[in-house]
């Protein structure tokens, strides 16, 4: 089971890949990595600085609470744009939440909805319904932004590549009785 602070609450991806720039440019707190990616105070730092850890991009100091970057971070930041657009739609692809949510997008070619991309969530951590609604949003934010999925008719359907075989949730944890 995940926590709550790994369902990302940072709308923005390209916002969440600036992270890395910012750490780069020696910004390791929350509050200067906010002001770095666009007037954002200290909690939206925070928030954009554990998406970027959601996906790889960096490690938080448990006592400092200062960043620094992956060894995939070091040479994300080194990618040119087209580049960084691939590599996090792999970072995607590999790791929670989102894996779940386009298993279960590969699962359902009728699309999902937000509310079930929000009990996927549930699944994986902790969240109370309206936290989750809220998270789902930015998992789907994520997706649509950089070309996994597209919404249509109110509901999210996948658009990226080829899926693997192979490709199935981390845990086999997921059930869609709930109404997937």
């Amino acid at each position: 089971m995940l926590t709550t602070v790994d369902i990302p609450q940072a709308d923005v991806l390209w916002d969440v890949a600036r992270v890395a720039e910012a750490i780069a440019r020696g910004r390791v707190t929350a509050s200067e990595i906010g002001e770095y990616i666009g007037a954002k105070g200290q909690r939206q730092g925070l928030y954009y600085m554990q998406a970027a850890r959601i996906i790889g991009l960096i490690e938080i100091g448990e006592q400092t609470e200062t960043a620094q970057l992956t060894k995939f971070g070091l040479a994300f930041i080194r990618y040119n744009r087209a580049d960084q657009r691939a590599a996090l739609r792999r970072q995607l692809l590999r790791y929670e939440p989102t894996r779940s949510v386009i298993v279960a997008l590969r699962d359902h070619p009728e699309g999902l909805s937000r509310a079930d991309v929000a009990r996927i969530l549930q699944q994986l951590a902790p969240l109370a319904e309206s936290t989750a609604l809220r998270r789902a949003a930015t998992v789907t934010s994520w997706l649509t932004e950089i070309g996994l999925a597209d919404w249509r008719e109110d509901r999210l359907y996948y658009c990226g590549p080829a899926l693997p075989v192979q490709l199935s949730p981390a845990r086999n944890t997921l059930s869609f009785a709930t109404g997937l």
